[in-house]
């Protein structure tokens, strides 16, 4: 947006930069966090009408990425367990150990599901856990559900 548009009447306070949905609200922020390019399309796809998307290939990707987001913007992290560098479960005990970070949604999407796994999911905070053989479009509506 031009400065001449917004003295001319135009949208003030809302750069065109900055997405919206809806009645002018802003789109809140769903970070993917996974090593298969594949479940990151398909799901990033689903979610676009909702949502702005990030990806992030594993969780040290994900750990910068969230570094360089404002905290207020990020409504939830959809993450795998398994990933190269840093994997799903560190993720979380890294974001929980941010003050900012404490209380984001994170939702975990993974082929691992022994009840050991499923647990320590939750005891780090996750309020999902789903086998990747999870339909994409139950899972997008178990996000819908949680980000409202």
């Amino acid at each position: 947006m031009t400065e001449a548009h917004a003295l001319g009447g135009g949208a003030v306070g809302r750069p065109s930069q900055i997405p919206t949905s809806g009645l002018g609200k802003l789109k809140k922020t769903i970070m993917l966090v996974d090593d298969d390019a594949s479940l990151r399309t398909r799901l990033k796809d689903a979610l676009l009408p909702y949502y702005e998307i990030v990806e992030a290939k594993d969780g040290m990707e994900a750990v910068e990425m969230t570094g360089k987001l404002p905290p207020q913007t990020l409504a939830m992290i959809v993450c795998d367990v398994v990933m190269p560098r840093v994997d799903g479960f560190t993720l979380a005990k890294i974001l929980r150990g941010n003050p900012n970070m404490k209380k984001l949604p994170i939702m975990f999407v993974s082929s691992r599901n022994s009840p050991q796994e499923v647990t320590q999911a939750l005891v780090l905070g996750a309020c999902q856990y789903l086998p990747k053989s999870t339909p994409v479009a139950q899972i997008v509506e178990k996000i819908r559900k949680i980000v409202v």
